[in-house]
């Protein structure tokens, strides 16, 4: 197996796949990745948010108990 991942030939026509493959479904990608993007901002609200109503939380035990 290696000595096929090192011939040149080999390696070439892979990446020339792989460019093929990448641009036909370019769109496709570029789609998911700004999916995937909003999907993490909206995890970081709402982890914000959960730790705004943990601290608010904290914030008035503390007040009962002084």
């Amino acid at each position: 197996m290696s000595i096929l991942a090192k011939h040149p030939v080999i390696a070439f026509s892979l990446g020339l796949a792989a460019g093929f493959l990448i641009h036909k479904y370019r769109k496709e990608i570029i789609e998911s990745a700004t999916g995937i993007t909003e999907k993490g901002k909206e995890f970081v609200l709402q982890q914000k948010e959960t730790l705004s109503d943990v601290l608010a939380e904290t914030r008035e035990a503390d007040e009962l108990f002084d």
